[in-house]
């Protein structure tokens, strides 16, 4: 009897886990943050043998490098990987093509878009203009020819694609489903869901999708992946990275802070690691190092705010170099770079102007700075002897005067040995 019902318990699970079918979401940027979690999603659902697999898809385009990463692994997926491009205004640009080619199906919904997949220039600046043509040319020319491949292989128009690469061309839902570039219009996951069964596909359509009661099992990033794919945005990279800046500074200019150095070090971890991903110009990665060093300089050998100013300088200029001839998607906003340059610079010229201050200023130990401070009599002097006590920034010092009572206020005229020589303020 228990060995029936074990029987029937797996086979109830089996089928209520055969009706689930995994929805990942991309909403933005192709970059290794997304990727690997688009594929490690498509490997958890190959193990749970699942019926297929929805990627909902809203880019603006994304890292060549990702997006090759992707393709490669949806042209050799285990079991059926469908774009939709969802929901409406979203659109599937330039690396959105690529990934949605290398899909077995395409679907979009009303009032979204497909296309622009020309490449860009992200060669991080140096090269000639004749020598960036020559080799744009030659990535469009592969990406032409990597996309024709997949077209065949998947059974889509090839020849739309070229317009796509060569003049960033745009198409429309309808459109992209006239054209043969898409399967499938449907308005929500569940109109989509519906549509997929039974529906043919593959090259010769001889592949059939089976999806008896099928169930949306929503499968968001991780809280770690989250975290990554925010900072890879990089207008977030870059505050980051002045934010460590300043912490830095703030803690060469103040040692023992602890906390502007624990956070800056932190900061300018996480930009490193964003920037080593994204394309930056090496020019202007120099500036902003130049910038740190100057800083730096300054806290070592005051020259009185002329090497903080030249700092700041640097910092601007390195920070509109630093993405300069990206494409919108990896620039950082100007935006944000001039608020928040203003926002440095006023934060390190503050510290500057105390750090200044506090070496300008009298002392208060030593005879020096004894003299001329004004204190209160803490206890009354007595006629021979002149003695009295008082007390001066919190300290009690023996101190000689005449005629002098408790909560009389006086004035250092001189110091002999240990005792102060005050008389009445």
């Amino acid at each position: 009897m228990s060995k029936i019902t074990a029987i029937i318990l797996v086979a109830a699970f089996t089928t209520a886990f055969a009706g689930l079918v995994p929805v990942v979401t991309v909403d933005g940027a192709i970059n290794p943050v997304s990727s690997k979690y688009i594929l490690r999603n498509l490997e958890k659902a190959e193990r749970e043998n699942a019926p297929c697999m929805i990627i909902v898809l809203d880019t603006p385009g994304g890292l060549m490098s990702s997006t090759e990463d992707l393709t490669r692994a949806l042209l050799a997926a285990e079991i059926p990987v469908i774009i939709y491009v969802h929901p409406k205004g979203a659109r599937a640009a330039s690396a959105g093509v690529f990934i949605a080619y290398a899909a077995h199906i395409v679907a979009m919904t009303p009032g979204t878009r497909i296309g622009a997949a020309h490449p860009v220039d992200m060669m991080g600046g140096g090269a000639s203009d004749s020598a960036s043509a020559t080799m744009m040319e030659k990535v469009a020319n592969d990406a032409v020819a990597n996309v024709k491949s997949m077209a065949i292989e998947r059974g889509r128009n090839p020849d739309w694609p070229e317009q796509a690469i060569r003049e960033s061309k745009s198409i429309t839902a309808d459109e992209a489903l006239e054209l043969g570039v898409i399967d499938l219009i449907a308005e929500d996951i569940d109109g989509l869901l519906e549509a997929l069964d039974g529906f043919a596909y593959g090259s010769d359509d001889l592949d059939t999708l089976r999806l008896p009661k099928p169930t949306p099992d929503r499968r968001p990033m991780t809280s770690v992946e989250e975290f990554l794919f925010t900072i890879l945005n990089p207008n977030i990279a870059y505050m980051l990275l002045m934010l460590g800046i300043v912490g830095i500074y703030l803690e060469l200019q103040n040692p023992g802070g602890i906390l502007p150095g624990v956070v800056g070090g932190i900061a300018i971890l996480l930009a490193l690691y964003a920037f080593q991903i994204l394309p930056v110009n090496y020019a202007g990665v120099a500036l902003i190092i130049l910038a740190v060093v100057l800083f730096i300089l300054e806290t070592q050998t005051p020259t009185f705010g002329l090497l903080t100013a030249g700092g700041v300088i640097a910092m601007l200029s390195g920070s509109f170099l630093l993405t300069s001839g990206n494409p919108a998607l990896f620039t950082v906003k100007w935006t944000v770079i001039l608020p928040t340059v203003i926002l440095a610079a006023l934060i390190v010229i503050f510290a500057l102007y105390k750090a200044v201050k506090a070496r300008i200023a009298k002392p208060f130990s030593g005879k020096e700075g004894l003299i001329g401070e004004k204190g209160i009599v803490a206890k009354p002097a007595r006629e021979d002897l002149r003695n009295t006590l008082v007390e001066i920034h919190g300290e009690i010092w023996a101190a000689e005067g005449i005629g002098l009572k408790p909560g009389d206020k006086v004035i250092v005229e001189d110091v002999e040995g240990n005792k102060l020589i005050v008389r009445r303020a």
